[in-house]
């Protein structure tokens, strides 16, 4: 019995670091994705407008009102 149990905790170690590398990946890639997003939603769509954000793939270009506040002035739909 002893002798095996090395080898099922190897196996269960082995597992995890994959699903760990695994979930690392997908993490980085989707931070990388919603960068560039941001990134074009800044500098291509907003560039005449002093502010913007992006949310579920919508970029929104927000402009200055009277009072100085952000208003909504522009949306568009990112790929």
């Amino acid at each position: 019995m002893k002798e095996s149990t090395w080898k099922t905790i190897a196996i269960v170690c082995l597992v995890i670091l994959v699903l760990e590398n695994g979930f690392l990946f997908l993490g980085y890639k989707q931070m990388a994705k919603e960068e560039e997003q941001l990134k074009i939603c800044y500098y291509d769509i907003c560039e005449e407008y002093p502010e913007a954000e992006v949310t579920s793939g919508v970029c929104h270009c927000y402009d200055y009102d009277v009072m100085g506040d952000y208003v909504w002035a522009k949306s568009e739909i990112l790929d």
